[in-house]
């Protein structure tokens, strides 16, 4: 039987670091990772092939909408023949995920496997934004069986106490824990349990307030325009990663809401990753696609919107 853990969070709350302190805990056990990502271009799992553990990649849309059931299904059952102990899989932060259970009950395909439980990544800074204009973010709770606030070594004690007040009072029983870089302690998983039941349809549609756009850079911008440009459009943004080459360096572009982060990546990068591809994420009603425009405009020459 293989056990699987589910690792949801909304953008830019550390999954992808809380993942990596994860894998490594359960070193003892043979594992496989799924990784999904809403844009087209795949960032989480390039960051995650340094470790010693087979990486499958599900990019552009979230695997619990019918538009990519099918390729996760395949993708699960694909894993589940290689018979791991363990399948975590790390959900895009724009998915909602609450027809997990649903999925994993069909006996006809993943009968070898059952839900160990669900762990949402929470950012403690950035939790009253999102949970008041992401419609997934309660979705993504509303599966979890622990919640894990990260960033506590740089949030303020009003940003810790009002994230626990807004998950309680979403879910007054919802088990949490506080962390920094993503850590965990093992005796948290003795916490988890896989009792809920959720009533979703199987088939998920299309969010359509969800939007993504590709930007093509040209390395010959530079660095410091490169920020600049980033600093115009990051205000109406969810997220914006990707990897970009300036002067024969390549940089890790990981901005979270206002905070624009771009730096220096020394690990090895396969063939599959596009340098200079940018991906931006939103929400509904966010201004993120007229922005984009606006800074392109100053830049046109070396910026280009791809979709």
């Amino acid at each position: 039987m293989t056990g699987i853990y589910l690792i949801t969070g909304f953008l830019g709350a550390g999954k992808t670091t809380f993942l990596k302190k994860f894998v490594t805990s359960q070193s003892a056990y043979k594992m496989r990772i799924i990784v999904n990502e809403f844009g087209k271009e795949g960032v989480d799992g390039k960051l995650l092939s340094e470790l010693p553990i087979v990486v499958d990649e599900i990019n552009n849309g979230s695997i619990f909408c019918s538009c990519r059931l099918e390729q996760f299904e395949s993708v699960l059952e694909s894993a589940l023949i290689d018979s791991p102990q363990l399948i975590i899989i790390e959900a895009s932060g724009l998915s909602d995920p609450t027809n997990i259970r649903k999925i994993l009950s069909r006996e006809d395909k993943f009968n070898d496997a059952t839900l160990l439980g669900s762990i949402c990544i929470v950012d403690a800074i950035n939790f009253k934004k999102v949970i008041s204009t992401a419609r997934v973010c309660k979705k993504q709770l509303s599966v979890s069986d622990l919640v894990i606030i990260n960033k506590a070594d740089i949030a303020t004690d009003d940003d810790i106490a009002l994230t626990k007040k807004l998950i309680a009072e979403l879910y007054p029983e919802m088990v949490t824990h506080l962390t920094s870089f993503g850590e965990i302690k093992p005796e948290w998983l003795e916490e988890l349990s896989n009792e809920k039941t959720d009533n979703p349809p199987l088939l998920q549609t299309k969010d359509l307030g969800l939007q993504k756009a590709l930007i093509q850079v040209d390395e010959t911008l530079g660095l410091f325009r490169f920020k600049k440009f980033l600093e115009m459009i990051c205000e109406d943004t969810y997220r914006i990663k990707g990897f970009a080459a300036f002067d024969k360096i390549i940089y890790l572009v990981d901005c979270v809401g206002s905070l624009v982060s771009v730096k220096e990546y020394t690990s090895p990068l396969d063939d599959t990753v596009t340098l200079n591809h940018i991906v931006t994420l939103a929400g509904s009603g966010m201004p993120m696609k007229k922005s984009i425009a606006t800074a392109i405009a100053w830049y046109p020459e070396y910026l280009q919107l791809l979709e």
